[in-house]
């Protein structure tokens, strides 16, 4: 999935710019905010044990890019988005237990670089910092624990965006996120979670 929607969002913005031409307007900057749609698979591993799930994520994002007169642009982002994921692994440290980590909203600020094609196309990578909450459970068939938490982790991601009329843009976009190994009160648990996401986002300008 991750390949074929950074393939895409190359082959989208090329197709709408085939001349590959440099913008000639001048260098300068603007705001934007917008509304992100897609899908967000998180999975987690622990003792050579894993499973992922997908589901739907959506939120919103602001930022602000400065483009050069080279075509080269870069910016800062924020975003705020929530997911539906939820994921087990059964028989994890004994048999007949299990291991549950329910996604909730995360918060994301970064920075993204990339270059104009034409006059109303841009490639881009991004990286920076995320932050996710999560609800992490366990049932030793006997009862169960659960605890509300907060992951730190480092994203990276690349995509295309493509304007339409003066003031809107359109992106597709696939970003990575690792969070590590989660430690809980100071001790490390020995699980790692990370997330694939593929989104899309409606983008206005001002």
């Amino acid at each position: 999935m991750k390949f074929a929607l950074c393939a895409a969002a190359v082959a989208a913005v090329s197709l709408a710019t085939p001349a590959m031409a440099q913008d000639e307007s001048e260098a300068g900057g603007n705001f934007h905010v917008g509304a992100i749609a897609g899908i967000d698979s998180v999975e987690f591993e622990v003792d050579n044990v894993s499973d992922n799930e997908a589901d739907a994520v959506f939120g919103i994002a602001a930022g602000y890019d400065y483009q050069f007169a080279s075509g080269l642009v870069l910016g800062v982002e924020g975003e705020w988005t929530d997911s539906s994921v939820g994921i087990a692994v059964d028989d994890v440290f004994a048999l007949g237990d299990r291991l549950s980590l329910n996604a909730g909203r995360d918060l994301y600020v970064g920075v993204r670089g990339g270059y104009r094609i034409g006059s109303n196309g841009l490639i881009y990578g991004k990286l920076g910092y995320t932050n996710a909450s999560a609800i992490l459970a366990y049932n030793d068939g006997t009862g169960r624990v659960s605890e509300d938490d907060q992951l730190d982790g480092i994203r990276v991601g690349a995509g295309g965006e493509i304007g339409f009329g003066e003031n809107f843009a359109l992106r597709l976009e696939y970003r990575y996120s690792d969070y590590g190994e989660y430690d809980y009160a100071g001790i490390n648990t020995g699980l790692n979670v990370s997330r694939h996401q593929g989104v899309a986002a409606l983008v206005a300008k001002f």
